[in-house]
């Protein structure tokens, strides 16, 4: 899909961000914030700040997540079986469902605006970046804030172990948010223009053949045995932001999380839209 979303402001979850108080004043809130929520939702309100939107014009909130909140869905099943179903602490429930993480913000922010969340594995991050494009692309939204969180638990480790699924792959956990925009403004990092799901095998094109095809200047693709988790592909976005420039263009983003979820995200500089 073709699409323009002018990225106005960003965030990781492992940068140097504002005090956690700072970004959510509220303490009540924090003393009951998880360790998912921890980084989600400090790297949203800080990507926010960066862009120099009012949350009041926020017209949608979109997350993604691979596996959702896996520390509060263990602990919650832990504890039923533990206590035999009986006098069950309810936060952890109520903060193991996919939707916890947009949920969160948007009663930060006092939005009541769209809010959606993708739980599509190795998809989740392309899958909510579509839906975020659409609405830009139709004019239902003029700004919105699109993220995705993954978090790495010890049992979640185990199983996957004994699958067998580290030998080739190692296993990672990140945020990040991006304030999208249907036009460019001041702060603007870069422009999304293209998302695909293509066939596993198109992605084993050389780099040379890519940029031919997208006409673009640089091609990238994760690193071998680098920590990934299924929304990886948005960190790999932020992090070639800053390599946008008047000589690199365009920049291809391969994705292919656990070799069975082949995507590509085509981003440009967002000078030759300004």
């Amino acid at each position: 899909m073709k699409c323009r979303c002018y990225i106005n402001g960003h965030a990781l979850h492992d940068e140097q961000l504002p005090p956690f108080a700072e970004l959510v004043p509220s303490a009540a809130m924090r003393r009951r914030m998880s360790r998912f929520l921890r980084m989600g939702v400090p790297t949203a309100m800080a990507a926010l700040r960066r862009s120099g939107v009012d949350p009041a014009q926020v017209d949608a909130i979109i997350t993604a997540t691979g596996f959702g909140c896996l520390g509060d869905s263990e602990k919650f099943l832990r504890t039923m079986v533990e206590q035999r179903e009986e006098l069950l602490n309810p936060t952890p429930f109520i903060q193991s469902t996919f939707n916890t993480l947009g949920a969160q913000i948007a009663l930060l922010c006092g939005n009541r605006a769209y809010n959606m969340t993708y739980a599509h594995r190795g998809y989740s991050f392309e899958s909510a970046l579509l839906d975020a494009a659409m609405l830009l692309d139709e004019g239902q939204a003029h700004h919105l804030l699109l993220g995705a969180a993954d978090e790495q638990t010890p049992a979640q480790h185990r199983i996957m172990e004994r699958m067998g699924l580290w030998r080739r792959h190692a296993d990672g956990e990140g945020a990040l948010f991006l304030l999208l925009s249907d036009e460019a403004g001041p702060r603007c990092a870069g422009c999304i223009t293209e998302v695909l799901f293509p066939a596993g095998e198109e992605l084993r094109a050389s780099d040379d053949e890519l940029m031919r095809r997208f006409e673009a200047d640089r091609v990238v693709r994760p690193e071998p045995m680098q920590p990934d988790c299924a929304t990886g592909a948005g960190r790999r976005l932020a992090e070639a932001l800053p390599l946008l420039n008047s000589e690199v263009r365009r920049i291809v983003l391969c994705n292919n999380y656990m070799d069975t979820n082949p995507t590509v995200i085509v981003i440009e500089w967002a000078a030759q839209r300004s």
